[in-house]
Parts: structure tokens; C-alpha cells; sequence
């Protein structure tokens, strides 16, 4: 028996984007995914966006129950993040349910304030306040202050590692109830192995080009070994374009060959990830890498470094390989994998076991609609 099919959800995405900025970026139509099956739930979706009426341009790829909510005032987007609610009150009456793409979402926030008997979902992608204690080694006191208001008025909360569920309960004292695990999903059917020739001595990376990625320390492992590098992603603003840049000086000084392909499309990646043997994920930090998982999920062998997040999802010499983060570590574990066929092999058939089983598309939400249920 369907428990929602009276219900509606509002989701809003992430302040100041737009499902124009999602397809831009490449991601469209793995971001919309899970809202059109959760749209055969629900009795309707409105979709509030941070853009104008060009957003109905993307009404043909969801499901009719689904509405979007574009800015039909002429205003900054700084602004109405914050008027939002009051400018869509009949719709944010309406809901029975409002869920965030991730914490930054006032909106959301002020729905819940003025009618408190919605129920709000706080979902993270990533713990923002962890990021800055991992990158800078302390949080920014207005942005902790942002999380305790939104994790006060949240009903559920949903992260997606266990990492982060941890933090969030010694940080915040939230009950440990109140959080959930919602993993980032993976579309298992479009991310599969396909029986394409594969590249020799070549490994690729997929995702941000920044310093959290380690791919300085990548590079230097790859000196004198004779294996390639190629990057599939490309830089999102000025720092990280100089961090490109220095990469590149970087192996051209180590005579180490290595493509920078851009940013592609998420539907363009699953042909592109087949051509290769190996991947590889850097990182002195994660969250739930869905890059990684994405990876895997083709059949790829992969490597990871040892860090929470990645070690979630990489159990050492069954679903791929846990290393270092040092130069040393990175190239042990290359040398040690690249031309070992049969290993490769294996690793890539239990990543893609693990992947299908514990991350599809299905299963995640299939968990999603059973918080739904129980906070009817």
C-alpha cells in the first residue's frame, strides 16, 4: 500500500542553481533521476528553482506529477532565497514534505518556521563544517551556527556516510535517530561494463580538480613508470584553474604524460570509464565519492586512498585497493596492480557486486520513501 499518494514534496535545490546550471555541468540527468521515481510515490513534486522561466525548458524529462517553481520575480538570487517562501505561499502550504538538495537552503528552513506541522528533510551530500575543519582545520562560526538552526528544525536528517553521521552526533548532539544514511545512488544500468577495448598502462581520475584530490601527489607517483594519466573533469573557478595549471607544470618538469579531457556529460562518462583498466582516487579526504562509486560500478579495478569516506566503499583487496596518501603508497599500489590482468579483473567483479547491491538508483530510494512513510 502506497502511504504517499495523497502527499506532496517540495524540493529545493541548492541556492542559487538551477537545473540549467545541473545541465551545464553535465549532471542533469543524474540529478533528476531519483525525483522521478519518487514522483510515482508522491502525488506531486514541486521543484523550486533558482531561475526564471527558462527552467520549463526541462519539463519533457520529468515525470508530469512533477512541477517546477521558477523565479517569476525580476530580483537577485541573494534575495529571493530569503522571499522564496512568502512569494510561493500557496505551494509551501501545500506541502507535506520539504527536502533540501543540500544545507544551503534557507528556504526550506523558513517553510518549516511558518508552518511547523510540514516535515523537513535535511539532506547533505557532504558535511560542509567537516570540510573546513579538513581543509583548514577549524569550521566557520557562522556556518556551524547555519547547521545547528537547520538540524534543530529538521525532522530527519540524511547523510550520506556513516562519517559524517558520526560527526554530526558528537558535534551537535543530534539523536542519533533523527540521522540517516541515504548513500549517494548510482544508476547501475547505465554505469555497467561493456565489452569495449581498453587502454595499456593508462589510468583516469574523474571529478574536481582541487587540492582536496591530491592529484599533485598522483602525478609525482606516476614519474618514470611509463603509465599515463588521463582527468576527466575540468576546473569550476579561478583557484581551480591555477591548481590545473600547476598540475600540468607539474608533469611537464616529471615528463609525466598526462590529458586534462574537461568536464562530459554523466551520460557520456559510463563509454568513456570502459576504455580503461584502472582507476584511481587520490583523495586526502572524502565524503561518499560518487565518482568513485560510478567507477566501480562499471567494473573498473580501483585504487583509493585510505581515508573516511573511501574506505566505506573500498574494502582493501576485495572491492579495490586501499593506499597511502603518499607519493610512495600511490605508487606501490599502481606499480603492484597495473599490468596484473586476473587481479584486476576480480577486484573489478566485486566492486561492481558491491556497487549494484548496496547503491543502485532503487535501493537507495526504495530507503528514502520508507522515511517518508514513517514520518507520516
Amino acid at each position: 500500500m502506497n502511504k504517499l499518494n495523497d502527499k506532496i514534496l517540495g524540493f529545493f535545490l541548492t541556492e542559487k542553481t538551477s537545473l540549467a546550471k545541473w545541465e551545464r555541468a553535465g549532471i542533469l540527468s543524474r540529478e533528476i533521476a531519483p525525483y522521478n521515481l519518487l514522483a510515482k510515490h508522491f502525488k506531486k513534486i514541486y521543484l523550486f528553482t533558482y531561475d526564471g522561466p527558462e527552467e520549463l525548458v526541462y519539463q519533457k524529462y520529468l515525470q508530469p506529477n512533477i512541477e517546477i517553481v521558477y523565479k517569476r520575480w525580476r530580483m537577485r538570487a541573494k534575495d529571493y532565497r530569503w522571499l522564496l517562501p512568502f512569494l510561493n505561499w500557496k505551494k509551501i502550504r501545500a506541502c507535506d514534505f520539504w527536502k533540501t538538495n543540500q544545507l544551503k537552503a534557507r528556504a526550506a528552513l523558513i517553510a518549516k518556521i511558518i508552518k511547523p506541522k510540514g516535515k523537513l528533510i535535511v539532506r547533505t551530500g557532504y558535511t560542509q563544517s567537516l570540510f573546513q575543519i579538513q581543509q583548514k582545520g577549524r569550521a566557520d562560526r557562522l556556518l556551524v551556527g547555519w547547521e545547528k538552526i537547520a538540524y534543530r528544525l529538521a525532522d530527519m536528517i540524511l547523510v550520506t556516510s556513516a562519517g559524517d553521521r558520526k560527526y554530526l552526533n558528537e558535534r551537535y548532539r543530534i539523536n542519533p535517530e533523527k540521522i540517516k544514511i541515504i548513500a549517494n545512488y548510482i544508476d547501475t544500468d547505465k554505469f555497467a561494463p561493456r565489452p569495449e577495448e581498453k587502454y595499456a598502462r593508462r589510468v583516469v581520475y574523474s571529478g574536481k580538480i582541487e587540492k582536496q584530490k591530491n592529484l599533485e601527489n598522483l602525478i609525482e607517483a606516476l614519474a618514470g613508470t611509463k603509465v599515463a594519466l588521463d582527468i576527466i573533469g575540468g576546473a569550476m573557478d579561478e583557484t581551480s584553474q591555477k591548481y590545473q595549471e600547476q598540475l600540468t607544470k607539474l608533469a611537464e618538469k616529471l615528463k609525466v604524460e598526462v590529458t586534462f579531457s574537461g568536464r562530459k556529460p554523466n551520460d557520456e562518462l559510463p563509454a568513456i570509464l570502459n576504455k580503461y583498466h584502472l582507476y584511481i582516487l587520490p583523495s586526502w579526504y572524502e565524503g561518499m565519492p560518487k565518482s568513485l562509486l560510478e567507477a566501480m560500478s562499471v567494473g573498473l579495478a580501483c585504487i583509493g586512498t585510505n581515508v573516511e569516506g573511501t574506505r566505506e566503499i573500498i574494502k582493501d583487496e576485495t572491492t579495490g585497493c586501499l593506499s597511502e596518501t603518499s607519493v610512495d603508497g600511490l605508487r606501490k599500489n599502481i606499480l603492484e596492480l597495473i599490468d596484473d590482468y586476473p587481479r584486476q579483473k576480480r577486484l573489478g567483479q566485486e566492486a561492481r557486486e558491491f556497487v549494484v547491491e548496496n547503491f543502485s538508483l532503487k535501493t537507495q530510494i526504495n530507503k528514502e520513501i520508507e522515511i517518508y512513510e514513517n514520518l507520516i
